[in-house]
């Protein structure tokens, strides 16, 4: 009962929030006016380029005038003019849809068509950016992309519903992560005094409360669905709230409780000594701008990150790797987002070859180990024995 009421509760805030829009997002070229050089930095981060019209420039993949095949299934990919076009057999007919949107590019790719009822849709296809090669994907025709995903890809999002719940218009403030997806709505902060100023907007490192602070990235970067199961992201979160009374968890792991896939940092993180430290995503990753290492925004590269904190000595264990190899063994690579294994475990614990052997395989469960050494002869057999050996206190 107290679920249903509220799931109930839940649902009539979604439609409230979604309907009263506030007319306060003024969108980041707003803020360029003042920080032009924080502005000039995000630019050259991953977020706002999350989602994009279809053009040219826009599209990583290779796409040209082919059929594309994938077992007795088969799509044609289509270019007329300077639009990008998918048809696809559907109920025994085939069907031309545009490609209106893009989203993503730095590992994979996905191709977004607008219906004439206003929802949007994921079309069937991928690019790997990776294998450069293209896959089938699961969303079509089903997955709604408003009530999936489109909540982390555009800033100022508003869905307005009628009274059955269908979609009759979706209005957003600007393409892509912008500012104020942080740091909130900006209009009363440019509209006030000097003095003021502070006060009138979201700084995500001065929030007081660690697990608040972080929401703002964990608002996206992280799996589950509200209370009524519609959203698949905490529907009008704002930075400096919470979404812990309205959204649900729904991870996909394996059996250690390690991610199998991505966008689930923040769940990771709530597990990790980081999180009990007050270890922030902030003090490993630049957020204004690309970082030192370019791919993952981070502040230093690889391991020297983690050492600008951590000393370790080499002997033990951590005399296995003359590199002492910080990453490869407590953020293993062991999520999938565009090919197997090329998601980084946010949990900094070391996933021992014994997790393999127990559970049967390393398909199944993977290991920090055979993450890297996959011939035949390093077993996890062998591995695990070579860190008991290690732990000993003997070297190599």
């Amino acid at each position: 009962m107290c679920r249903l009421i509220l799931s109930l509760l839940t649902l009539f805030l979604g439609i409230l929030s979604s309907n009263s829009w506030p007319a306060s997002y003024v969108g980041s070229e707003s803020c360029k006016k003042c920080h032009p050089k924080i502005y000039q930095g995000w630019r050259s981060t991953l977020h706002p380029y999350m989602l994009r019209k279809a053009r040219e420039g826009s599209l990583v993949s290779n796409w040209k005038d082919t059929t594309l095949k994938f077992g007795k299934k088969e799509i044609r990919l289509k270019k007329i003019g300077s639009e990008y076009w998918v048809e696809i057999e559907r109920l025994g007919k085939k069907k031309s849809y545009r490609v209106d949107y893009v989203f993503g590019g730095n590992w994979k790719q996905l191709y977004l068509t607008v219906f004439p009822n206003g929802e949007i849709h994921i079309l069937p296809i991928s690019w790997l950016v990776e294998d450069r090669k293209w896959e089938i994907n699961k969303y079509w025709p089903g997955t709604v992309y408003q009530y999936q995903c489109m909540g982390c890809h555009v800033t100022g999002l508003k869905i307005v519903r009628d009274a059955k719940g269908k979609i009759i218009e979706t209005r957003f403030k600007e393409l892509g992560v912008g500012c104020e997806a942080c740091h909130g709505p900006g209009e009363e902060h440019i509209k006030a005094p000097a003095e003021k100023k502070s006060e009138t907007i979201v700084n995500p490192a001065r929030i007081p409360y660690t697990r608040r602070a972080a929401m703002v990235c964990g608002a996206c970067h992280n799996r589950g669905e509200t209370l009524d199961g519609l959203y698949r992201y905490p529907v009008g979160f704002l930075p400096g709230t919470s979404f812990d009374f309205n959204f649900v968890f729904k991870p996909v792991i394996y059996p250690d409780g390690s991610s199998k896939v991505n966008y689930q940092q923040y769940r990771d993180w709530l597990e990790s000594g980081h999180y009990r430290a007050g270890v922030m995503c902030w003090d490993c990753h630049e957020v204004h701008s690309k970082g030192r290492a370019n791919r993952f925004q981070t502040k230093l590269p690889g391991n020297k990150l983690c050492r600008s904190c951590h000393e370790v000595e080499r002997k033990g264990v951590h005399g296995l790797h003359s590199v002492n190899n910080c990453i490869g063994c407590h953020m293993p690579l062991v999520g999938r987002r565009g090919i197997n294994r090329d998601v980084h475990s946010h949990r900094f614990r070391v996933i021992y070859p014994a997790w393999t052997l127990k559970i049967g395989s390393f398909e199944k469960q993977p290991n920090s180990c055979n993450a890297c050494h996959y011939h035949k002869k390093d077993s996890p057999e062998r591995l695990q024995k070579l860190l008991d050996y290690a732990k000993e206190g003997f070297s190599f």
